[in-house]
């Protein structure tokens, strides 16, 4: 008889990983990643695919959600598809800017 596994224990390809799963390992760059972030210092994460990189995000971003910080992500990757004006591309950050800090009520990315 095999034994159920609730879906947050899964084995999960692609994607990151909720933030209460299981299954997450804790590395130092999760300390060192959040810490940096709380002493507002730039930081950055680069590792090969399937690493963990959203993982670490989802993660981080909660718990810096959680004690009052705003916060936001852009993929960079939706932004910059060809033909595009630098007027447009900025456009694109400034409209996952406010989407990700829920802002479209206060300010509209069209004015």
């Amino acid at each position: 008889m095999m034994k159920e596994f609730p879906v947050s224990d899964e084995y999960q390809i692609g994607g990151s990983l909720p933030a209460d799963a299981s299954s997450y390992v804790m590395r130092q760059a999760d300390l060192d990643f959040y810490e940096g972030l709380k002493a507002g210092e730039f930081c950055y994460v680069l590792n090969s695919r399937q690493m963990g990189k959203s993982s670490l995000r989802v993660r981080t971003m909660q718990r810096l959600q959680a004690e009052g910080t705003v916060c936001a992500s852009i993929d960079l990757t939706g932004i910059g598809k060809e033909d595009v004006t630098p007027e447009k591309w900025y456009a694109g950050i400034v409209n996952s800017l406010v989407s990700s800090c829920q802002l479209e009520r206060r300010y509209s990315i069209r004015t």
